[in-house]
């Protein structure tokens, strides 16, 4: 169970957020299966993409004044090193508030591009980090943590319509 002493929308890692109004009714709980459901359907159709996804509760504040609330976690079962995405989906009053964070780190490879990306292109130590790092497999690992977080964005996106 994920917990933060801040909001989701606060962490350094957020990736994306939205509000909804009316949700009064809405069960949170099934709002988490359907989209953990969507999402990893629509990754497998869409790209050929294998998703896992599993129901969390995510633990918001302090010692006396936490919410725990559910969320979703994706992760991509075939590449254990790379980095995690956690949906939050908080109800207050009749708003619903959703938040996707990244959890956990990227792999050895991305984090070696960023470094090395950090440093510029004028820098030794960058340009040796760049010439070891395997750019087909930061690359393509990009290119999931996009797929990914587009998708969710795209089911979510379409609970308003």
């Amino acid at each position: 169970m994920p917990k933060f002493k801040k909001p989701l929308s606060q962490n350094p890692f957020h990736q994306w957020g939205t509000n909804f109004g009316g949700a009064a009714d809405i069960n949170q709980d099934a709002l988490a299966e359907s989209l953990a459901n969507d999402v990893k359907e629509s990754m497998g159709n869409q790209y050929g993409i294998t998703v896992d996804a599993s129901k969390t509760d995510i633990t918001i504040g302090g010692l006396l004044n936490s919410k725990v609330f559910p969320g979703v976690e994706f992760s991509f079962p075939d590449h254990a090193d790379w980095a995690r995405y956690l949906v939050g989906i908080n109800k207050n009053a009749g708003i619903l508030a959703i938040d996707v964070v990244q959890q956990g780190t990227p792999s050895s490879a991305m984090q070696r591009m960023n470094s090395a990306e950090s440093k510029g292109m004028f820098s030794i130590t960058g340009a040796l980090q760049k010439a070891v790092t395997d750019q087909n497999a930061v690359e393509e690992e990009g290119m999931y943590y996009g797929a990914l977080l587009q998708t969710i964005q795209q089911v979510i996106e379409s609970w308003a319509e």
